[in-house]
């Protein structure tokens, strides 16, 4: 629960709110943006998102600015090197899914045009109001959340279960998960097209 009406969870620290403030359910349109919010929640599987968002500038400089075609190319040897980083997160794993998931990006925009393109597709360009969620009765995850994952593991994309992918249409504005109270969400809905959707017809 919130701390204050118009806060949508209780900020870590300073870098969380401006976060929240200026970034977060905000309507992503670009496949740089889109592909490093992705990134950033495989990332953060198992971990606290404060933890990621505090070496978000690091993970920048070590994987190109999330610049797609850039880090599909990364070599086995870039990300040991990488592993070497300070503070770096050294879990192998994870840091060859985002070049797979580049790799996975690549061939998706081939077919769509576009990563955005892709995730948009789902919602028709329109960003999702679930009703109940703007009083703070959000989910973990939910029934399109699940449904994007399922495809996106087909295609051949890693860390990206339903939890991780409902965080990323959270994050990436295609779903609208700020409270009513809070003045992002008033912004989002004056200035964004949206569709409003029961709970129980998430899919």
């Amino acid at each position: 629960m919130a701390s204050n009406p118009q806060q949508c969870w209780p900020y870590a620290n300073e870098l969380d709110r401006a976060y929240h403030d200026t970034e977060w359910g905000m309507p992503v349109h670009d496949d740089r943006a889109m592909f490093e919010h992705l990134c950033l929640e495989c990332l953060q599987c198992g971990l606290s998102w404060i933890y990621v968002l505090q070496r978000r500038d690091l993970f920048r400089a070590q994987f190109h600015n999330f610049d797609i075609d850039a880090v599909a190319a990364m070599t086995e040897a870039e990300l040991k090197r990488i592993m070497e980083v300070p503070s770096i997160l050294r879990n192998l794993p994870k840091l060859r899914a985002i070049v797979g998931n580049a790799q996975c990006a690549q061939r998706l925009r081939e077919e769509l045009g576009s990563l955005s393109a892709y995730f948009w597709s789902w919602t028709d360009g329109k960003t999702i109001l679930y009703m109940g969620h703007q009083k703070g009765n959000v989910p973990a995850s939910n029934g399109l959340a699940a449904t994007i994952a399922k495809d996106l593991k087909k295609r051949g994309f890693k860390y990206v279960g339903p939890t991780n992918i409902y965080a990323h249409l959270q994050a990436c504005g295609i779903v609208c998960d700020h409270r009513e109270s809070c003045p992002r969400y008033s912004y989002i809905v004056e200035n964004f097209p949206t569709v409003r959707k029961r709970r129980d017809n998430e899919a």
